[in-house]
């Protein structure tokens, strides 16, 4: 179904999140028009300070009609039980401007303007408004959406909305993909001798065992995981990365076949993508060669992403994907907070702020990491989490993309937290 939105400047930042909102996630077909329409049965949205009778009035805020980056000025004020910002003045058909708002949080507005990083050159989470307004841990947007669509259908009963579902898939950061098997002979060694001089002797006879397939490696869960995914009928992603050793990045070399076939095996039951290294960051080369194994691996071009420590920065890290033919990125979400980086919980195309242009990359944000959790809770609160998390995206009709790492499932001592994950996919599936 057609809705018409009338604005006397139509910009890309306009058309961009007009797009998102009414077709995306509302499921209606937009049609811009520069003069009020003629019909007044005609559903309308008129996005100017001017009033007509018969349309729905969105005063807009300046900041789709802008071009640049600056500091806007943003006050939170309660809408209901959530927050919102970009007030509109009274009489308007809706008390914020949903397109300038949404713009501001899933462009990510305003990492463009903080210094504000971490140690690993990364924005940080508690410089977000959302964390600092204390929104971060709801799917914002989504909200505003349900209330935007009322709004809509009280002044335009005739609307029909799509009707969306929320859906459950599970991401894997295969970080180490074994803790032993694969390993160079230096590693090895270097492993037994600070077993040794730890006095941890049965860990070195039980690594011994796993050299010599008499015991199976404590991070090798993957029979395991697909078990539960055809048991749940549940589709994942794993990605897996293939980068030079170093201090961050710890995986297995790429030329050991055992970890080759590992990822050749998965690729062919279930999506992958690759996970590129810490080193790469920023550092297109780097980049490209990584892309360039994965792929020889595969047989397949390489299409998907997530950043090693969700390490990347906007614009350059996603235009570097770009030039390289990477159309799926999954790295915009928090590694030390839970919640919603850029205020929802589904896919969106990226706009370059600095280009002014809407891109073919897709972004896939995770609200939630296995990481954060478990260093500081039990496997009861683990599963809590994990599973008021999906609450959140379920109410919100989005997907629930949480990050998880294969070693956390490791048998014997994350026994716990096994059956944990397997309770919570059951829970989760039998909610859908």
């Amino acid at each position: 179904m057609q809705i018409q939105l009338f604005t006397t400047q139509l910009t890309s930042r306009l058309q961009y999140i007009s797009r998102f909102l009414l077709e995306q996630q509302l499921g209606l077909q937009v049609e811009w028009i520069a003069l009020p329409p003629d019909s007044p049965s005609d559903a309308w949205i008129n996005y100017s300070r001017v009033s007509y009778p018969g349309s729905f009035q969105i005063p807009p805020h300046k900041l789709l009609f802008e071009t640049g980056i600056r500091a806007q000025q943003v006050e939170c004020f309660t809408l209901g039980r959530i927050k919102a910002f970009f007030a509109c003045p009274p009489g308007a058909d809706f008390p914020f401007d949903i397109f300038a708002a949404t713009f501001y949080l899933i462009s990510r507005y305003e990492e463009y303007l903080s210094q504000d990083t971490d140690r690993h050159g990364r924005f940080s989470a508690i410089s977000s408004l959302a964390y600092q307004q204390q929104f971060l841990d709801e799917p914002i947007v989504h909200h505003w959406i349900k209330a935007f669509q009322k709004a809509l259908h009280q002044k335009f009963p005739f609307l029909v909305f799509r009707t969306k579902k929320a859906c459950f898939l599970p991401t894997y950061d295969v970080d180490i993909a074994f803790a032993y098997r694969g390993r160079s002979g230096l590693r090895y060694l270097a492993g037994t001798l600070r077993d040794l001089l730890q006095r941890r002797f049965s860990q070195i006879l039980f690594r011994w065992q796993v050299m010599i397939n008499k015991q199976k490696d404590p991070y090798d869960v993957y029979n395991w995981l697909e078990q539960i995914h055809q048991q749940y009928h549940v589709q994942a992603i794993y990605f897996f990365p293939v980068g030079v050793y170093g201090k961050y990045d710890k995986q297995i070399s790429y030329s050991r076949t055992i970890y080759r076939q590992l990822i050749s095996a998965i690729s062919s039951s279930q999506m992958t993508g690759i996970h590129l290294s810490y080193a790469s960051f920023l550092n297109i080369q780097k980049m490209k060669r990584e892309i360039s194994i994965f792929s020889s691996i595969t047989g397949c071009a390489v299409q998907h992403n997530r950043f090693h420590y969700i390490r990347f920065r906007l614009p350059d890290s996603y235009r570097q994907l770009l030039s390289l033919g990477v159309i799926h990125d999954y790295s915009m979400g928090y590694p030390s907070h839970g919640g919603f980086r850029a205020g929802v919980a589904d896919t969106f195309f990226w706009y370059d702020l600095p280009a002014e242009q809407e891109t073919s990359l897709q972004v896939h944000p995770f609200c939630w990491m296995d990481t954060f959790c478990i260093q500081h809770n039990t496997a009861e609160a683990y599963a809590e989490q994990l599973w008021n998390m999906w609450e959140k995206v379920y109410a919100a009709d989005g997907v629930f993309m949480p990050v998880l790492h294969n070693n956390y499932f490791s048998e014997p001592t994350m026994r716990d937290y096994r059956e944990a994950y397997t309770y919570v996919i059951r829970q989760i599936m039998a909610h859908q």
